[in-house]
């Protein structure tokens, strides 16, 4: 194990300064572990390189422009951030990812027949603030390039994978119901619906869409990645 030049009463003295400062809006793992440090420092009368590193870990993330971040986050959480998480919710519990965060949200508010929930800040950022969900977010509000009632085309053949994204996973319907999904590769359908549900895929142009492929009885789930627009196909 390593020790620095820091001594226990210095420890204690920042470690404290950022628990008066934000312990309310820290995340249960940095709080918790930080207090663990302090325990253990102050039993062993020393400091290791990885107690310091927590602490020091602490001191960036909740600093004073935080707190300013978390009083903007407050004031404006219906209007800015009470979706967003929602679907990060939803997405996540999915997922199987952030389940000691989802598990303390209300049922209610991830169904979305209440609004009566409001995340700690930390909580909220490391659900949106990461390399997937913004890609989700974007394909659940950004404008579809094909509105209901649109002709349209499926991509190539080299740009499909071999199983459809929104495919369920049974064997009956994982192949595009007999027909693969690459066998659909340059075929004509019409849009039906836009967004018929949540994005399921942290992709770039991952909106769904529901799509009625011409020659098929059934419509089928696709996303907007996988379409073109339609080229030499009359109406």
């Amino acid at each position: 194990m390593t020790y620095i030049q820091m001594t226990p009463e210095e420890f204690h003295q920042r470690a404290d300064a950022v628990l008066q400062r934000a312990e309310q809006y820290m995340s249960e793992y940095h709080r918790e572990k930080l207090k663990n440090h302090k325990h253990k420092v102050e039993k062993w009368e020393n400091v290791a390189e990885w107690q310091a590193g927590h602490l020091r870990e602490c001191e960036l993330t909740y600093s004073d422009e935080f707190l300013e971040e978390v009083c903007s986050y407050e004031a404006n959480y219906a209007e800015d951030h009470r979706e967003r998480f929602r679907l990060a919710c939803n997405y996540y519990r999915a997922q199987g990812y952030y389940s000691n965060i989802i598990g303390n949200v209300p049922e209610a508010f991830i169904q979305g027949t209440s609004d009566d929930y409001r995340p700690p800040y930390a909580d909220y950022l490391r659900m949106t603030d990461n390399k997937y969900f913004p890609k989700i977010w974007a394909a659940h509000t950004d404008y579809p390039k094909f509105p209901a009632g649109s002709l349209v085309q499926v991509r190539a053949e080299s740009a499909l994978p071999l199983r459809n994204p929104l495919s369920a996973n049974d064997i009956t319907t994982a192949w595009g119901k007999g027909w693969g999904f690459k066998k659909l590769a340059g075929q004509a359908a019409l849009v039906l619906d836009t967004n018929p549900f949540q994005p399921r895929s942290a992709a770039r142009g991952a909106k769904p869409y529901k799509i009625l492929v011409v020659g098929h009885p059934e419509p089928m789930y696709i996303e907007e990645r996988f379409l073109k627009r339609a080229k030499g196909v009359k109406r």
